[in-house]
């Protein structure tokens, strides 16, 4: 018979990670003025071992040889997204120390440390995070009920979900669940992939935990030292970003890092001038060794002021070129017109790509020569199947993601290599809030594509009735409402895709549920996200601009008042029409549009919330 096991850990530990930015500042003479920022040359938080409500020290040095430092901060947030500001106090010397009491929560806490001099000049420092953790019971079973000798034993987790449930089966997109006291099966489906199927044939859930490879593999031999092989597609690092090819996406999940992979690496950040294609580099990528944190690989300072971070999720290795306040003031002071170039210069991040078993395509067009990308770029195989894509990425704002601007993809061919250039209008990302946050995300070929599409103008009328959006859809989020500003209008609607096929045809459905995670609420006004129905066609997948026209959908499927909106998943309980468009044999597929978007209720400031569109972790 199956056997359960019930493992109870029990720990009080705080990790801290630790970033090095060391620069190197030239002293002031009589007739400058200082320029330099201070600069953050160590940061970290002590004691090592402890447990809830024990106190943190925070310590930082900081340096500025020229002015002086006027003030050291740490921006924390704790494991809810909340978040305070505290100044350090100066011990001595180079010296900084802030002593965090408020311990209460488990969980990780990240936390920024900024200094500024007596000149105001700014700089900063991210990725500092320190763990509280406590009793946890663990419980895990046999995947099957009987075995014979010699037969290797697979465990799973949970064999028992809560309140009675007992797995029954799982698939890519979803888990089946008995409940043995109530006589019920139930369906819990997901719009991602939350398991993935292992060689031997079984669902296993996606862990996204980057971990050390064992020394006996493959991928280790060939240099590469951390990585994920649990999910639908494999992902390899290198220890520094001048090992060549460090990083390595196998979409079919191969353990050899140079055969069905796409390998690349990150060479020089520069300006293009995009009407003679003029070309300036500004710094070649510096030696940057790797921090593993969680899901999370960082190779810090790889330009001036610029981190990069790659965070492997369920379907997607989400790149994040971060680029601070130091950054900022490096680009200002040299602008493109120094070297000749364009007002209308991009600055541009040059990436290396090597993909030896497939080609990229633009739409439906193979790219062969130098191509600007008009679409998501595709890589398929010679059969013509799709493997991945890398869908138009985004620039936005680290403190305000809303604030995001559409990326320029070109795919460059040179002395038989291939490089992309990953761009953004100068003039507008100087604009911007920074830390600014460059957003070129690879994603494995999946069937859904739930995102968001807006319509913009200064005429709400227009945008409103629009058979088509105008607007790019940041494939992470899920953005809902309407919103004004200055003279201009926005509306999101959004889009979700669930797998409800594995449903026998004659189930009775008693009761669903549409379960969506916040992620950031910007309504000043409140309303009610409702669900709409445009089945068997609309939306499409994936979506099309078309699917932005609201006469595609009726009916009202159940709704959530913003006004209730949790930190976390917030449910939206299928009144009796909301069940009737469960599909059975298909997908079922919902809009979701703010009431007020229904009813065609102009805006009079902000009206719209952020939910996340792709899993975000394990859970």
């Amino acid at each position: 018979m199956r056997k359960n096991y019930i493992i109870i850990i029990l720990a009080f530990v705080i990790t801290s990670s630790t970033l090095m930015n060391i620069g190197i500042t030239p002293p002031i003479t009589k007739a400058e003025t200082d320029t330099y920022p201070p600069q953050i040359t160590f940061s970290s938080a002590s004691p090592q071992t402890v447990g809830f409500g024990t106190n943190i020290t925070i310590t930082s040095t900081v340096t500025d040889n020229q002015s002086g430092i006027q003030q050291v901060t740490a921006n924390i947030t704790y494991p809810d997204a909340a978040h305070v500001n505290q100044t350090f106090t100066h011990k001595e010397g180079t010296t900084y120390e802030y002593t965090f009491t408020d311990t209460w929560t488990h969980g990780w806490y990240n936390y920024t440390i900024w200094a500024t001099d007596n000149s105001s000049n700014i700089n900063s420092t991210i990725h500092h995070s320190f763990n509280i953790t406590a009793y946890a019971t663990v419980s895990i079973a046999t995947l099957q009920d009987n075995y014979t000798a010699n037969q290797t034993i697979n465990l799973t987790d949970p064999p028992n979900p809560p309140s009675n449930l007992t797995l029954t089966g799982r698939g890519p997109t979803w888990n089946t669940y008995y409940n043995a006291i109530i006589g019920k099966n139930i369906l819990e489906t997901y719009r991602d992939t939350v398991n993935y199927q292992e060689n031997d044939g079984t669902w296993q859930p996606i862990n996204t935990t980057l971990t050390t490879l064992p020394t006996d593999t493959v991928a280790y031999t060939k240099g590469y030292t951390v990585g994920n092989t649990q999910g639908p597609y494999a992902v390899y690092f290198k220890p520094t970003t001048q090992d060549s090819w460090p990083v390595a996406f196998a979409y079919n999940r191969s353990t050899d890092p140079v055969t069905a992979v796409i390998r690349t690496k990150l060479t020089s950040v520069g300006y293009v001038d995009p009407t003679t294609w003029t070309t300036h580099t500004l710094q070649t990528v510096q030696n940057s060794q790797s921090q593993t944190q969680g899901d999370t690989i960082t190779y810090p300072n790889v330009f001036t002021g610029t981190d990069i971070t790659y965070t492997y999720q369920n379907t997607h290795l989400k790149e994040a070129i971060i680029l601070s306040n130091t950054t900022k003031t490096l680009l200002q002071n040299h602008s493109p017109s120094q070297y000749g170039l364009g007002t209308n210069s991009y600055l541009t991040f040059v990436t290396k790509l090597n993909s030896p078993t497939l080609t990229p395509y633009d739409d439906q067009d193979q790219i062969t020569g130098n191509h600007t990308a008009t679409n998501d770029i595709q890589f398929k195989d010679a059969l013509g199947h799709l493997a991945c894509s890398l869908p138009i990425g985004f620039a936005y704002e680290q403190t305000n993601p809303s604030e995001s601007i559409p990326l320029l993809y070109r795919i460059i061919h040179q002395n038989g290599d291939t490089y992309l250039l990953t761009a953004i209008p100068y003039t507008t990302l100087t604009t911007m809030t920074f830390p600014v946050v460059i957003d070129p995300t690879i994603t494995i070929y999946t069937s859904t594509s739930d995102s968001f599409l807006l319509n913009s103008g200064t005429n709400y009328t227009n945008a409103w009735s629009a058979t088509a959006s105008n607007g790019a859809a940041d494939f992470t989020h899920i953005a809902i409402g309407q919103k004004k500003v200055s003279t201009m209008y926005t509306i999101y609607r959004g889009y979700v895709f669930f797998n409800t096929s594995v449903l026998p045809s004659n189930a009775i459905i008693e009761n669903a549920s549409l379960s969506i995670y916040k992620a950031t609420d910007y309504s000043t006004t409140d309303f009610k996200v409702t669900l709409q129905n445009g089945m068997p066609t609309y939306p499409h997948s994936p979506l099309v601009s078309s699917d932005y026209n609201k006469a595609h959908y009726t009916g009202n499927g159940g709704t959530l008042n913003t006004a209730s909106l949790v930190n976390g998943y917030n449910n939206i309980t299928l009144n009796t029409t909301g069940l009737s468009w469960i599909n059975r044999t298909n997908w079922t597929k919902l809009c979701l549009r703010s009431n007020k978007d229904i009813s065609g209720t102009t805006p009079t400031g902000n009206e719209y919330v952020y939910f996340y569109a792709s899993e975000q972790g394990t859970n």
